[in-house]
Formats: C-alpha cells, structure tokens, sequence
C-alpha cells in the first residue's frame, strides 16, 4: 500500500501522525490558585474534539483512496474538495482555540503548535492533489439502475 502513496498522501498521513500527537499534547497552561493546570486537545474545548474527529477523517480519506475501506464521498465529491474542508476545519479550530486561551491570558505550549503544523499540511496535501476534473454521470449511473429507463 505505501508503495501507491504519492506526495499528497504523504503528507496526509504526516498530518494525521502530527495531529493525533497534537490531541495528547498540552495545547496550554493556565493558573488557578496555586496550582498550574495544563490542558491538552480534549478537554479544551468542543474544537479540540472536532480537531481530533478531522484528523481521524483524514485517516479514513486516505484508507478509502487506497481501498482499504469503502469509499463513501468519491461519487460525490473530489478528494481535493475533502482535503481541503479537512484543512479548513482543523484551521479554524486551532486559530479560535489560540484566540480563546490568548482571551484568558493563556500560555500556548507545544501541542497547538503541532495542530496548526497539523492544519498546514492538510491544506499543502490538498494542494498536491491537483485538480481533478469531476466525473460527470448519466442519469443511469445517478439513479444506479439500469433497466430503469429501458
């Protein structure tokens, strides 16, 4: 299977790779008293789940791409639109969950980093895709009978 792999999906399986370290890692620290409580993907917020289900969507483009599993989007969209939507996500969930800990005069660490390294590299994965032109379909094919219209 990785023979297959070309530029793209070498960078979507690194972005995969960086963005499940990147949900573990702390995102930031704050302080709360006398104690110091640092918060990784998870338990920042909602973003930090939607940031992991986008890494674990990346997994299962890439099984999908390669057979691994059924595909269900490729009738319906590019692996480029996916990849790019993918990127789009993980990037808004990173920029708004730097906004909320800067709000709260957080300290980002580490694990924010490697989700917006994360968030890069799915939209450079996107961008090796190149443009594919969708296939067009006959209404047969759309409608997925074909003694239908016979």
């Amino acid at each position: 299977m990785f023979t297959r792999f070309d530029k793209s999906d070498w960078t979507a399986a690194i972005a995969a790779a960086l963005g499940l370290i990147a949900a573990f890692v702390p995102w930031y620290s704050y302080v709360m008293g006398s104690t110091r409580i640092t918060v990784n993907g998870f338990r920042a917020s909602l973003l930090g789940d939607v940031f992991y289900l986008v890494v674990g969507a990346t997994v299962l483009l890439l099984l999908s791409r390669h057979a691994a599993v059924a595909s269900v989007i490729s009738s319906r969209f590019s692996e480029r639109r996916a990849l790019t939507w993918l990127a789009g996500c993980a990037m808004a969930c990173v920029v708004l969950q730097l906004f909320i800990a800067a709000a709260g005069s957080r300290s980002a660490s580490g694990g924010l980093l490697l989700a917006f390294m994360t968030a890069v590299l799915l939209a450079a994965a996107a961008w090796f895709r190149g443009a594919q032109p969708e296939p067009r379909h006959t209404v047969r094919e759309m409608l997925g009978k074909e003694d239908f219209l016979d």
